[in-house]
């Protein structure tokens, strides 16, 4: 399955935290990717840097109810 590389989430992350004031961690599953906020809700100009940045990998964001989680998509599924 189509993920994100190690690289690429240290990329996400340095952004993340560097522009936004975001930590953001990676749960990496043989089946699925997600990513946690240390409990912090995900706000919209954030959601749009993230979302890009995942489209851009072909991907996509699936967003927890509490806003403070990500399961990472492959698209075309």
């Amino acid at each position: 399955m189509k993920a994100l590389s190690i690289q690429e989430f240290i990329d996400l992350r340095n952004q993340s935290r560097n522009r936004y004031g975001v930590e953001l961690h990676l749960h990496d599953q043989c089946s699925s990717q997600y990513l946690s906020t240390d409990g912090k809700t995900i706000e919209k100009e954030y959601l749009i840097f993230l979302t890009g940045f995942l489209d851009d990998k072909n991907l996509s964001a699936l967003i927890s109810d509490d806003r403070t989680g990500v399961l990472i998509i492959p698209k075309g599924i």
